[in-house]
C-alpha cells in the first residue's frame, strides 16, 4: 500500500512530465501533427529523464512503488499529457491494431523512455549500491568544489532541461583513444581482466576529458585544479 505522504505513480509521473516536458509541448494536442526533428529529440532527452527520475531514484527512496515498463509507462504518459502523443509513434499504431515489428515503427522518445526502463533495471532500486561493473563509459563527469570545499559548480539546463547538473562531457565515439577505453570496458565485462598499461591509459584519457570539460564549463586550467 502506497503511503498518502508518498502519492501516487500517477502523481509523481504528473509532476516530473508537467515540470520537465510541458514546456516543450504544444498548448493543443495533435497527432496529426509531426513535431521537427529537432523537437523530437528535445523532448525524448526530457522523457528519458523522467523515466529516470521515477523508475529509479524516486522508486530507490520508496520501493513499494510499482515499477513501469515501457508500455505502462508510454500508456501512463499520453493518458496524463495527451500532447505527448504526438511523439509516441508506436501508442498511435497501437490504437489501430496490433504489431509485429516493435523496433522499427519506435519513435525519438519511445526508444528513450525503454532505454531508461532498461538503465533502471540494470540498476535496480533495491539495492544499495548498483553493479556497474564492466559497464561502457559514456561519459565523465566532474563534481568541482572550491578549497573550502563550501561551494560547488553547477550548470543549470546543460545536460536535462530545468534541472542543475554537475559538469558532464560524453565519451566521443570519434575519439580514437577514447573509443579504445569504451572497448577495454566492453571487454572487461565479459573477461574481468584489464592490464595495469590499459587502465592506466583508461584514466588519463578520461582524465583529459574531465579537464577540456572544466575549461570549457567553468574557464579552469588543468594546473588551477588540486
Amino acid at each position: 500500500m502506497v503511503s498518502p505522504d508518498v502519492g501516487s505513480v500517477e502523481d509523481v509521473v504528473r509532476a516530473l512530465l508537467e515540470y520537465l516536458v510541458d514546456p516543450l509541448l504544444p498548448a493543443k494536442s495533435s497527432s496529426r501533427s509531426t513535431p521537427s526533428l529537432s523537437q523530437q529529440q528535445s523532448v525524448a532527452k526530457q522523457v528519458h529523464a523522467v523515466v529516470l527520475l521515477y523508475n529509479y531514484y524516486h522508486r530507490k527512496q520508496h520501493q513499494q512503488l510499482e515499477f513501469l515498463g515501457f508500455e505502462p509507462f508510454c500508456k501512463l504518459a499520453v493518458v496524463l499529457k495527451p500532447s505527448l502523443l504526438s511523439h509516441m509513434k508506436l501508442m498511435q499504431i497501437l490504437k489501430t491494431g496490433e504489431l509485429d515489428d516493435l523496433e522499427n515503427h519506435l519513435s525519438a522518445t519511445e526508444k528513450m523512455v525503454m532505454d531508461a526502463c532498461d538503465i533502471s533495471t540494470s540498476l535496480n532500486a533495491s539495492k544499495d549500491v548498483p553493479n556497474t561493473e564492466g559497464w561502457p563509459i559514456s561519459k565523465v563527469t566532474v563534481f568541482l568544489v572550491d578549497s573550502r570545499k563550501e561551494n560547488c559548480v553547477l550548470l543549470f539546463s546543460s545536460v536535462t532541461q530545468g534541472v542543475w547538473s554537475v559538469i558532464e562531457k560524453d565519451v566521443d565515439a570519434t575519439n580514437h583513444s577514447l573509443e579504445g577505453v569504451k572497448q577495454i570496458y566492453r571487454k572487461k565485462r565479459t573477461t574481468k581482466k584489464s592490464t595495469r598499461d590499459e587502465t592506466g591509459s583508461d584514466e588519463a584519457s578520461l582524465q583529459q576529458l574531465a579537464f577540456s570539460a572544466v575549461k570549457k564549463a567553468a574557464g579552469m586550467l588543468s594546473s588551477d585544479l588540486r
